[in-house]
């Protein structure tokens, strides 16, 4: 029996996993970041802090709901010349993708970094603020050094969205880790139920769209309160919902050379490559994977693996297609573990694995550029 969340005056008492009692799952170190309040107030420390690292606060938007979407922005721009057109389709289209990307290459690559699609899908955005925070200081939110990290980082153009689903978080903002959680209250809140108390289910909750709000309890926190997953909202079909509208108009004011959409799962990192990507763009994708496991595989951590295929096996548009389409970026989809099942069983673990996939994704493109060399011409 599925734990009726509605009934419970403590939401964030989930049950555990196999074993009696309940989860408290609003207690977390200080240095593990979800809730969107505590997300602000240190976003504005670092911006008010400029003479410690620049750190620029943005409004992105405003979700479905009317709650602020905010990014934090380090590093200096960098706009190429010789761009001719907006349109990355034209440029391509055309033969000369420098008519949309302009010539040459950036000295400094810009990553953005997009959290929490699914609202509770949160652990790449610990990971993120910790990047950020180690860019900003040389430390991670711990106290531990990361000069490799740090480095790096100072190397790129920094713009870190940490939750885009700002609906779906606040429904559930007591929550704040999912560790040795039971499957069927982990499926509750992301799913939701029915208001009759059957669960809805993945992946049957994405055959409505939209999720009929005034007949589901909860609504789970994939959604915004439109009842839309924006994983799956990429302008087919009817208007964008404004928080996707947003995010299209910072893609095509930055032009971001990689865009990273974090999202959670037991741990696979960086996920193959979608569909609707060019080829040499799916390659580059299997690169950064190979790259990522490879290190959480030295490093010992629980989660080191890679791709068995060279591609996703759904055959739809989704976010990765939409940043590729709309900017002409290297799109990552990479899954963070949540420590479903209690494994990995920790903060500092999910933690640690996350703070390597990103330091590696950040050394792939000092090293080698995010976007392909056949989109380059010098």
């Amino acid at each position: 029996m599925a734990v009726r969340l509605r009934h419970q005056k403590k939401l964030w008492l989930l049950k555990r996993y196999r074993g009696r009692g309940y989860v408290d799952t609003s207690v977390a170190p200080r240095w593990w970041l979800t809730r969107p309040d505590e997300i602000e107030a240190y976003l504005r420390s670092l911006a008010r802090g400029q003479r410690r690292g620049g750190v620029e606060v943005l409004e992105v938007g405003r979700s479905a709901g009317g709650r602020p979407i905010l990014a934090a922005a380090w590093g200096a721009r960098e706009d190429l010349p010789g761009r001719t057109t907006k349109s990355v389709a034209c440029a391509i289209g055309g033969g000369s993708p420098e008519a949309f990307y302009g010539r040459g290459q950036r000295q400094r690559q810009v990553f953005l970094f997009v959290g929490a699609t699914h609202g509770t899908e949160f652990e790449g955005t610990v990971a993120a603020l910790n990047f950020l925070n180690a860019v900003v200081t040389g430390k991670d939110l711990r106290g531990r050094r990361q000069p490799r990290l740090a480095e790096l980082g100072r190397r790129l153009r920094l713009v870190i969205i940490p939750i885009f689903n700002m609906d779906g978080r606040e429904r559930f903002r007591e929550v704040r880790h999912l560790i040795g959680v039971a499957p069927e209250a982990l499926r509750e809140i992301t799913d939701g139920n029915w208001k009759d108390g059957r669960p809805i289910g993945w992946p049957q909750c994405m055959l409505y769209n939209p999720l009929p709000v005034d007949k589901v309890d909860p609504l789970g926190s994939y959604f915004n309160d439109n009842g839309i997953d924006l994983g799956y909202d990429c302008g087919f079909g009817w208007d964008l919902q404004p928080e996707t509208r947003g995010l299209v108009r910072l893609m095509r004011d930055e032009l971001p050379d990689c865009v990273l959409f974090s999202h959670s799962n037991n741990g696979s990192l960086v996920e193959p490559p979608h569909t609707y990507l060019p080829p040499h763009f799916r390659q580059r994708v299997m690169q950064i994977s190979a790259v990522v496991g490879m290190r959480c595989y030295r490093e010992g951590l629980k989660k080191h693996g890679i791709p068995m295929r060279p591609e996703s096996t759904r055959h739809v548009f989704y976010q990765m297609e939409l940043a590729y389409h709309v900017c002409g970026a290297l799109p990552l989809c990479v899954e963070f573990p949540c420590g479903y099942q209690n494994y990995p069983g920790n903060h500092e673990e999910i933690l640690d694995i996350g703070l390597c996939a990103l330091e590696e994704i950040a050394a792939f493109g000092v090293a080698y550029g995010f976007r392909p060399p056949e989109m380059i011409k010098r």
